[in-house]
């Protein structure tokens, strides 16, 4: 299933309006819509925190050896 994340504001007559939707016309699509949060987005905080330590990207390879090794597996 491809999933999108939209951003909208509630219209003053309490209606919504999405557009620019990456489905072709006609398509049955199923909408579940919840207030947003107040808070930093979780990706958006661990982006925060990486750039403030300093933190270097790792690449998938670095990343298996981190897991590999925590499991004791090689």
């Amino acid at each position: 299933m491809k999933a999108i994340k939209k951003f909208a504001e509630v219209a003053s007559d309490k209606s919504l309006i999405l557009k620019s939707l990456p489905f072709p016309p006609g398509s049955r699509v199923e909408v579940i819509v919840f207030p947003a949060a107040d808070e930093e987005d979780v990706f958006d905080a661990m982006d925060s925190v990486v750039k403030k330590k300093g933190i270097k990207p790792l690449t998938m390879k670095q990343v298996e050896r981190i897991v590999h090794d925590a499991r004791g597996v090689r």
